[in-house]
């Protein structure tokens, strides 16, 4: 392009700092106080009015006299600032404008040559997950990697140690796994659940938790039995009680409401035969230990 105006740099050809010589006035302001106590302390009264006018018309001068002094030195120190200030913020304004429409177009060129870089570095990823048996959508992708001036060969380094660390931690879950499917099996509880707090709590706490969520089941377990133990005794002893104060009367037995007492049926009791598969040593026992609490004979064969 021709006949182009260059932007350049703005020229200050004079600049004097200014300096202002004013002997006594750290003595005011220290004794500020101390001159004004008079004026704040004067009682004014009909009998001293007109002199109390007269001290304030003196001190008002006094601060006249020390604010047009200001303003003077504020204008003479300022100069033409007034004029140049707004000129300059003018340019500065303008610029940044015809910076921020540059950067708005700008912007769409360098997402893509970023989405460019990303899809070179993704093949990386891919390239070295997919060696070392490792899903590429584990790799936590770090955005510093798509910085041009970031080293490709510091790049791979931390790729590698993502990949030898989800490695360990795979390794780590397969044998907490096991552990934890082998300590369910012993207790004979779903292992499920305890498997779904791998990662999220500690694997110890995990297995106390199952022998206490086991411990909690067997005690429920144990109430329950005793609870149906304690009503079939409670009823059975109601019975007994009622034939005891029960009369022949006839082939009948009558209890003292007059009601014919009904000669208790014998529960129908069955034989079967139960295999066992894969049952752990702890399991049969439990088994057997249930078979015994309620009164259901049984043997076993190898």
């Amino acid at each position: 392009m021709t006949n182009d105006v260059v932007v350049s740099n703005l020229q200050v050809t004079k600049l004097t700092p200014a300096v202002i010589e004013a002997p006594n006035l750290d003595d005011l302001v220290a004794n500020t106080d101390k001159m004004l106590a008079k004026y704040r302390e004067f009682p004014v009264s009909e009998e001293s009015y007109d002199i109390a006018k007269q001290q304030r018309s003196v001190l008002n001068a006094t601060i006249k006299d020390i604010a047009d002094q200001r303003k003077k030195i504020e204008k003479e120190l300022l100069g033409n600032w007034a004029e140049i200030k707004p000129k300059m913020m003018l340019i500065e304004k303008a610029g940044k404008a015809a910076s921020d429409l540059m950067k708005d177009q700008m912007l769409p060129v360098e997402n893509e040559r970023k989405e460019r870089r990303k899809a070179v570095v993704m093949n990386d990823v891919t390239a070295l997950a997919n060696d070392q048996g490792v899903d590429w959508a584990r790799i936590q992708f770090n955005e510093k990697w798509l910085n041009k001036t970031y080293s490709r060969n510091d790049m791979i380094k931390e790729i590698d140690a993502q990949i030898v660390q989800l490695k360990k931690d795979d390794e780590l879950l397969a044998l907490q796994t096991n552990q934890i499917e082998i300590e369910a099996s012993g207790l004979g509880i779903d292992p499920t659940p305890y498997l779904s707090m791998l990662g999220l709590r500690d694997f110890a706490d995990i297995k106390a938790q199952m022998h206490r969520d086991d411990e909690i089941k067997k005690a429920r377990e144990e109430a329950r039995l005793a609870a149906e133990q304690a009503h079939i005794e409670a009823v059975a002893k109601a019975e007994q009680a009622r034939a005891e104060n029960s009369q022949q009367v006839g082939d009948k037995l009558v209890d003292e409401n007059g009601e014919v007492i009904q000669a208790p049926q014998p529960e129908k009791k069955y034989d079967r035969t139960l295999y066992i598969i894969g049952a752990t040593l702890k399991q049969l026992n439990d088994l057997a230990d249930y078979m015994k609490a309620n009164g259901i004979a049984f043997r076993g064969e190898k």
